[in-house]
């Protein structure tokens, strides 16, 4: 017999929500390895002794943290799928019948309250001390890349601006390339004439196999383990070698880690790098920078033999190279030699594996100031460990930032400005490192529980056979 679903309205309700929460949600998991309780300690100096009490800190940053875990895309959204979801209520501890927090007053509070603090960095670095703790992060051995985050500004918004000389002194410090796109106008934009209005952080990127765009690069250093344990956003042409060695010198000062190993990208191989890692007492596992291209000549700088002496550089056919400059390049810390139109002429025997088919002068080669740290340092080329430490770095970081973009939203800027592309960089891997966290210690505890088990079946077997 057919039947029709009746209305009614309840005047009393048994509803307990802990009931409608799965053992298994990510979110109760969570709840049950870290306690967000001491946030309301690093933020009690941002708020008045007097007036109307606040919404709870912790509230708002748990649910900060699902928009971020569950890839929510606005504030506004985020109160609407609290409201609904049972598992997001009981997590922030509030009751089916209380009114979730409105999405103003996460919006203005996130502005004007925790943005102006480092509570968010506190928060990013509390949970890798609990990775710590825990013993699922060592910080002996760690792995750098950076990626792109595209920037919340269109190429519309690009204005002509006179550059200061103070930041073009700062843009050549900072190594930048001066890229530059044509739109179809006619008319060539570049990042030393042009500033987008509604960001002017961002900068004009141009690489191959990506849209011309405003980006964002954040730089990204993670355990072996596969924890997050720094990130730190610039400008989308900063290349990643300046930020690097402080970086790292944050981590061992801030966790206490004594860094023993680093594998980086090629663009960190730089001779100031390799210098400051020597010194540091730290093995670098980096490629170097290619000075050449990959259909270019077959001799490299290694083939050529530096007299110290005379300061000139021999090559593969006894030619002698000599210095152009008295004092080394700003931009790479390096020194150029060139040879002659004489000796590197047609009539050479060795033109055709120095030199490229379409070269118009003779062969140049730059030696950085820090070369014998590079020497030093890559000298590990023929160790199996070299290209067990590289594939592994390409392993793990491309699969953090595949994981940050696909499922966290990363792949573009919510906000505008350095600042707070940083705050969502930063609670971007607060999440990816909790979400790993939790995973490994139920796993953990799931095997030590089997063990446990195995053990205490040994044991009656022993005792039921002595009797």
């Amino acid at each position: 017999m057919i039947s029709q679903k009746e209305t009614e309205d309840k005047f009393i309700y048994n509803f307990r929500l802990e009931e409608y929460v799965p053992e298994d949600h990510i979110l109760r998991i969570i709840d049950r390895h870290i306690d967000f309780e001491f946030i309301r300690g690093r933020v009690k100096h941002l708020y008045s002794h007097t007036g109307q009490p606040s919404i709870d800190p912790v509230v708002l940053i748990k649910m900060l943290l699902i928009g971020y875990l569950f890839d929510v895309k606005s504030e506004r959204q985020l109160e609407k799928d609290v409201q609904v979801n049972l598992a997001y209520r009981w997590f922030i501890k509030y009751g089916i019948d209380e009114k979730i927090p409105d999405h103003s007053t996460i919006s203005q509070t996130r502005r004007r309250k925790f943005s102006r603090s480092t509570l968010f960095q506190e928060l990013f670095d509390e949970i890798v001390k609990l990775c710590i703790k825990r013993g699922v992060v060592k910080g002996e051995t760690i792995l750098t890349d950076s990626t792109s985050i595209k920037a919340n500004a269109s190429l519309e918004s690009l204005r002509e601006v006179v550059i200061t000389p103070q930041e073009y002194i700062a843009r050549l410090e900072e190594n930048c390339s001066a890229d530059s796109i044509k739109r179809d106008s006619g008319k060539r934009y570049s990042n030393d004439t042009h500033r987008s209005a509604s960001d002017p952080d961002s900068r004009l990127l141009k690489r191959k196999g990506k849209e011309p765009g405003l980006y964002y690069a954040e730089h990204r250093s993670i355990d072996i383990s596969g924890y997050i344990t720094d990130v730190y956003t610039t400008a989308g042409t900063v290349h990643g070698d300046k930020p690097y060695i402080s970086r790292l010198q944050r981590q061992q000062e801030v966790f206490g880690f004594h860094i023993r190993n680093v594998v980086a990208d090629r663009q960190y191989g730089t001779g100031a790098v390799y210098k400051d890692l020597t010194e540091m007492r730290i093995r670098a596992y980096i490629p170097e920078l290619r000075t050449e291209r990959d259909d270019g000549p077959a001799y490299t700088r290694k083939d050529f033999i530096h007299d110290r002496t005379r300061n000139v550089l021999l090559c593969p056919a006894g030619h002698e190279l000599h210095g152009t400059r008295k004092t080394p390049r700003k931009k790479d810390n390096s020194f150029v030699y060139r040879g002659s139109r004489i000796t590197c002429d047609r009539t050479c025997s060795h033109r055709e594996r120095c030199l490229k088919k379409d070269a118009r002068g003779p062969k140049e080669i730059q030696i950085s100031i820090y070369q014998d740290y590079v020497d030093y340092q890559t000298n590990k080329k023929r160790d199996p460990m070299w290209k067990a430490m590289l594939c592994k770095r390409k392993t793990l970081l491309e699969g953090s930032f595949g994981d940050a973009k696909n499922n966290h939203g990363l792949r573009r800027a919510k906000y505008r400005g350095r600042e707070k592309v940083q705050e969502q960089s930063l609670l971007t891997a607060v999440v990816q490192n909790i979400k790993k966290m939790v995973k490994d210690l139920e796993r953990r505890e799931r095997s030590g529980g089997a063990r446990l088990m195995v053990y205490a079946n040994m044991l009656v077997h022993n005792i039921l056979y002595n009797l």
